[in-house]
């Protein structure tokens, strides 16, 4: 049995991201509505509040409950901040595996399993570049091949 947690780097990634998008419709908050001050602090205390309970309470619990377990016979991935998910598939269910991973996937984290399966697919998040390497050959072991 083998256990795939969530990259930090990518939950780093996210946050420095979503605090950039804030900052900027911060901004283009104060500069559109200057004119109005009561509905510019409105907004930029709207986006500002939004990005720092989104980046800084939310995505760390989410990032926190993503796992991934891989035992000899199935997947099971468990989510979710207040509803926790739990989603399994047996691995001689597997259709083929599709693996997404970007340029920079060693340094971000932003690597993507997703097994399809008959009706439906299972997605392991924000691997590690390594996890990324060794999920994908265990399951090229045990005859399930991804699309390359």
């Amino acid at each position: 049995m083998r256990e795939y947690h969530a990259d930090i780097t990518a939950l780093r990634t996210i946050q420095i991201i979503l605090c950039l998008m804030a900052a900027g419709l911060t901004a283009l908050a104060a500069l559109f509505l200057s004119s109005f001050p009561i509905f510019m602090w409105i907004a930029a205390g709207i986006f500002a509040g939004i990005g720092v309970l989104a980046g800084f309470f939310l995505l760390p619990l989410l990032f926190r409950n993503l796992r991934c377990v891989v035992t000899a016979t199935q997947v099971t991935v468990h989510s979710g901040i207040i509803l926790r998910r739990e989603q399994s598939i047996r691995l001689n269910t597997v259709q083929f595996v599709q693996i997404i991973s970007g340029p920079f996937d060693g340094i971000l984290g932003m690597n993507f399993v997703i097994l399809h399966v008959y009706g439906g697919q299972l997605a392991v998040l924000f691997l590690s570049k390594a996890d990324r390497k060794e999920l994908a050959a265990f399951l090229c072991q045990k005859g399930v091949f991804h699309v390359p």
